[in-house]
């Protein structure tokens, strides 16, 4: 299979970046908004909940600065600057939630707890295996490595406050071969950084020996790190940390991409392509503005003339992507069921198996967007299933 070093220089250190006068918070599927347009918010402050009312689910959302509800979309909280009230008037001051104590709390209540202060606990799970991946995701996307250097401390927070809440049977950390990084009570296993050895579902091979483990929950580094930053701190999750060009950088969450390349004076070249994530797997904003997420990783620039240009070319059957796809499955053909909208057809040739490494994409001779269509299949399959489900709960 063909492979690409993820071995990358680390910065000197994470940098923090000042907080923005305006940020776009971003919303997924389950959050209910808890605040109304014009109020005032602190940092910290809950902006939405979750339907769900279990303790495994996406976390609540947060202010990531104090200030004022200029909108709710679907999508997204846009949170401004506090108007000036006028000659006479005082200006409102925002609450910020203080210190929140998890001392007393195990089992279900603490991962209640840190689902309300933002971290997503759809992934843990009680007494499995954990997988912590340290591996760097992506060629030139080098944040697992950087946290795992400088938040030694933070992540073995992090280990031990999932040590009270899902009490793994084992904790194993998947390393670059030779790098001597370590966490408390983890296992190491050393593996080969190359890409795409390096995503989740092929380290959990790494670390268990088996494709298919029972009972194992694979987290990132950064995943970890956002558990223990909560755990240490006390306070809900109100920043990313990044890397951007060569830098590490802690950011409010929802800081538009463009503050945040003005901020470490990086351009963007005219006709380049902005990706939130790596270069193979990353996906293509349409603007600048749009805010940090919490769970970004990384912000790619590709210059234009980098790579051919991905289009709608006829597949030219040359099998280049079933050699290199490390789920032995077709890529080619799905993305040809799902370029004529045969989703359906893709179901049984195996489409849940793929692990969007991008590959197929990466060697393709037609530049076809094979990953892209592989996505475009999985995303209608899941509204497909979704809508399934809500018309037997109709019924019932």
């Amino acid at each position: 299979m063909k492979k690409l070093s993820t071995a990358t220089p680390l910065s000197d250190s994470i940098r923090s970046i000042p907080a923005p006068q305006r940020v776009r918070i971003a919303l997924g599927r389950g959050h209910t908004p808890a605040v109304k347009r014009k109020q005032v918010v602190g940092k910290g402050q809950v902006l939405a909940e979750t339907t769900s009312s279990g303790p495994f689910g996406v976390g609540f959302v947060h202010a990531t600065i104090d200030g004022i509800v200029e909108d709710i979309l679907p999508e997204a909280i846009i949170i401004g600057p506090i108007p000036s009230p006028g000659e006479g008037k005082e200006a409102p001051v925002p609450e910020r939630p203080g210190r929140a104590e998890h001392k007393n709390l195990a089992d279900e209540a603490l991962v209640r707890w840190l689902r309300e202060m933002g971290i997503d606990t759809s992934r843990f799970h009680p007494s499995r295996t954990v997988v912590v991946n340290g591996l760097n995701p992506e060629p030139g996307a080098f944040l697992s490595e950087q946290l795992l250097r400088d938040e030694r401390a933070t992540l073995d927070a992090g280990i031990n406050l999932l040590e009270r809440a899902v009490r793994p049977g084992n904790v194993h950390l998947v390393v670059a071969r030779g790098s001597g990084y370590g966490l408390h009570g983890a296992h190491v296993v050393e593996a080969d950084p190359q890409y795409p050895s390096t995503l989740d579902a092929l380290v959990a091979v790494t670390a268990t020996g088996s494709e298919n483990p029972e009972a194992t929950d694979v987290i990132s580094v950064a995943d970890l790190y956002r558990v223990g930053r909560v755990a240490t701190t006390g306070l809900p999750l109100t920043e990313a940390v990044l890397t951007v060009e060569g830098h590490a950088v802690r950011v409010p969450t929802g800081t538009p991409i463009v503050e945040v390349l003005d901020a470490l004076g990086v351009q963007v070249p005219a006709g380049a392509t902005v990706a939130l994530g790596g270069p193979m797997t990353g996906e293509a904003i349409s603007s600048l503005d749009i805010g940090v997420p919490e769970n970004c990783t990384a912000i790619t620039i590709v210059p234009p003339g980098r790579y051919p240009q991905v289009g709608p070319n006829p597949c030219i059957n040359c099998g280049e992507c079933v050699l290199v796809c490390p789920a032995r499955i077709q890529p080619g053909m799905l993305s040809r069921y799902a370029e004529f909208a045969l989703f359906e057809e893709t179901r049984p040739r195996h489409i849940a198996a793929c692990v969007e490494c991008g590959m197929c994409t990466y060697v393709c001779p037609a530049n076809r967007p094979v990953l892209q269509y592989i996505r475009l299949a999985k995303h209608k399959l899941e509204e497909q299933d979704a809508f399934v489900a809500t018309c037997r709960l109709q019924d019932e």
